[in-house]
C-alpha cells in the first residue's frame, strides 16, 4: 500500500475511534478507506469478537479440567449446645445435655484422567473434637489418603471434550476472519449503492446544465424560426424532467449516506456523501482448483464438518455410556490415627484401605436403551449425508465464485469502452446539435445511450468489486497479492 494513503487510515482511525456515535465521515469516500472503517466499526466486528473469545474461553475451560485441583475445606466452627437423645445400653433412650464442637479441615489435590475418565487423589484430613461437659479435646486425622474413582462402563465426557475443544477452537478463528471478510462483502455493496447514488445525481446535474444551455439556444433559434414550437416544447419537458430527476437523484444519495452512517454505528447528519469511483486492478485469471484448495484448507465449514461427525460420535458414546450396565470403581490406601495430642496423629499412624465397586444393571426397559442408540446412529447417518452435501454445494459455490469473477473482468473491459464511446459521441451530437446539424430526437438519443453507458459501466464495476470480496471471503485468499488473508 502506499505510505501516504496508509498514513491517511491510520489518521482517519485514529480520528474515528473515540467519536464512536457522533463523528463525522469525510465528504467524499475511497473503497479502501471505507472497508477499513468497516473492520473498525461495524456491529458485526464485536459480535465475531464475541464468538471467537466465548470458544478461546471454551477451550481455557476444557484446558482447565485437564490440570491438577487443589482444594481446601473446612468446617469451623461446628459448635453444638442441645439436648440429643442417646441410646443406652439396655436399649432405653435417655435425653442427654451435650455441649461440643466439631471441627475439620482437609486439603485434596486431584487429577481427572482423560483417557479413562476417572479421578487420582491425595487428601490430608484433620478433626478435632471439643466435649465441653466434661473437658476433653480428642484428635482425628488422616495424614494421607491416596485414591481413585474410575467408571468402568460410562460415559467418558472429558475425553469428548479434550478432542472436541480444539476443533472448536480452530473453526472459531476460522470463522472470525470469515465474518471480518464477510464485513468487507457488505461494506462494498453499500459503498457502491452510495457510489450510483452518486453517478445519478451526477448524471442528473450535467442533464440539467446541458438542458439549460440546449434550451437557452433553443429559445434563440425559435425566435428565428429556426425550430419549431415542438421542438422547443419538447427541450422545455427534457429541461423540467432532469429537475425532477435532480431531486429524485438528491433523495436517493442522502438515504444512501444515511445507510453508510447507520452501518458504521454514527449518527446521520444529513451530509450528501461522495464516493470515488476505485479502479478495478489488473486483471487476474483465477484457477478453480486452485481456489478450491485454498478454501478447503482455510475456511471454517471443513473444520465444523469434522466436529459435526465426532459430535454425532460423542452423541452415541454418550447413550451408549449413560445406559445399561453401569459400573463406579472406588478404592483408597492411606493413613490414620485418632489421639489425644494434636502431634501424636503423625506418629505411627494405622494404616487404611477402602475399595468399593457398585452396580447398576437394567433387567427390564422396554427397548428404551436400544431406541435411543438406534436414534444416536440415525442422527450420525443423517449428519454424514448432511456434509457430503454441504461440502458439494461449497464447491459449486466456489466455482461459481471463480467463474463470476473471471468473466466480470472481460465485461467489464467492454463497459470501460462502450462508456467511452458513448461519452465521446454525446459531445460530437451536442455540437452537432448547437451548429443545427442534427435534430432533437438525435441529441436526446445520445445523451440517452451516454448515460445508460455510464450507468453500465458503475453497475459492472460493482459486480467486478462485490465478486473481488466475495472470493476472498470464500477462499480466505487475496489472489492479488498471492497470500492467505490472516487474523486480524
Amino acid at each position: 500500500m502506499n505510505p501516504t494513503k496508509l498514513l491517511k487510515y491510520i489518521v482517519l482511525i485514529l480520528f474515528f475511534i473515540p467519536l464512536k456515535g457522533s463523528a463525522q465521515l469525510p465528504d467524499t469516500l475511497e473503497l479502501e478507506e471505507f472497508l477499513a472503517l468497516a473492520r473498525q466499526r461495524n456491529i458485526n466486528v464485536d459480535a465475531a469478537k464475541l464468538d471467537r473469545s466465548r470458544a478461546d474461553l471454551d477451550y481455557q475451560l476444557v484446558q482447565a479440567n485437564l490440570k491438577p485441583r487443589l482444594v481446601a475445606n473446612a468446617n469451623l466452627p461446628n459448635y453444638v449446645r442441645t439436648s440429643r437423645e442417646v441410646l443406652q445400653p439396655d436399649g432405653n433412650i435417655a435425653f442427654q445435655r451435650v455441649s461440643n464442637n466439631n471441627s475439620a479441615l482437609g486439603v485434596t489435590l486431584s487429577q481427572n484422567i482423560a483417557q479413562t475418565g476417572g479421578t487420582v487423589f491425595v487428601r490430608s484430613d484433620l478433626q478435632r473434637f471439643d466435649d465441653f461437659q466434661t473437658d476433653a479435646t480428642l484428635y482425628n486425622g488422616v495424614p494421607i489418603r491416596i485414591g481413585i474413582f474410575q467408571p468402568l462402563f460410562g460415559f467418558n465426557d472429558l475425553k469428548w471434550d479434550k478432542r472436541l475443544a480444539p476443533l472448536r477452537l480452530q473453526e472459531a478463528n476460522k470463522k472470525y476472519i470469515s465474518d471480518l471478510e464477510n464485513i468487507n462483502t457488505l461494506a462494498t455493496q453499500l459503498f457502491f449503492d452510495l457510489l450510483i447514488a452518486r453517478m445519478n445525481l451526477n448524471i442528473a446535474n450535467s442533464n440539467f446544465s446541458n438542458n439549460q444551455s440546449l434550451f437557452e439556444i433553443a429559445e434563440e433559434r425559435h425566435a428565428l424560426g429556426k425550430i419549431s414550437d415542438s421542438d422547443l416544447l419538447q427541450l422545455k419537458v427534457s429541461l423540467l424532467n432532469s429537475q425532477r430527476n435532480q431531486k429524485s437523484a438528491q433523495q436517493s444519495v442522502r438515504f444512501a449516506s444515511s445507510i453508510i452512517y447507520t452501518f458504521l454505528g454514527m449518527n446521520y447528519d444529513g451530509t450528501l456523501l461522495g464516493a470515488d469511483t476505485p479502479e478495478a486492478s489488473a486483471t487476474t485469471t483465477v484457477d478453480v482448483k486452485e481456489a478450491l484448495d485454498k478454501a478447503m484448507a482455510t475456511r471454517f465449514e471443513q473444520d465444523s464438518y469434522v466436529r459435526m461427525q465426532a459430535e454425532a460420535d460423542r452423541e452415541i458414546a454418550r447413550v451408549k455410556g449413560t445406559g445399561g450396565l453401569q459400573a463406579d470403581l472406588s478404592a483408597s490406601f492411606g493413613l490414620t490415627r485418632a489421639a489425644m495430642q494434636l502431634g501424636d496423629i503423625y506418629d505411627s499412624p494405622q494404616d487404611e484401605q477402602f475399595a468399593q465397586v457398585t452396580l447398576s444393571v437394567p433387567i427390564l426397559d422396554w427397548g428404551e436403551q436400544k431406541s435411543r442408540v438406534a436414534i444416536a446412529k440415525a442422527q450420525k447417518d443423517y449428519t454424514a449425508r448432511f456434509v457430503n452435501q454441504e461440502q458439494s454445494r461449497f464447491r459449486t459455490e466456489i466455482q461459481q465464485a471463480v467463474d463470476q469473477f473471471n468473466s466480470i473482468q472481460q465485461e467489464l473491459e467492454l463497459a470501460k469502452m462502450l462508456q467511452e464511446v458513448a461519452q465521446e459521441r454525446f459531445g460530437i451530437a451536442r455540437e452537432s446539435f448547437v451548429l443545427g446539424a442534427i435534430s432533437i430526437t438525435e441529441l436526446t438519443i445520445a445523451q440517452q445511450e451516454k448515460d445508460q453507458a455510464l450507468r453500465s459501466y458503475i453497475f459492472v464495476l460493482s459486480q467486478y468489486w462485490n465478486s473481488y470480496y466475495q472470493l476472498r471471503a470464500l477462499t480466505l485468499y487475496d489472489f492479488k497479492s498471492n497470500n492467505n488473508i490472516k487474523q486480524q
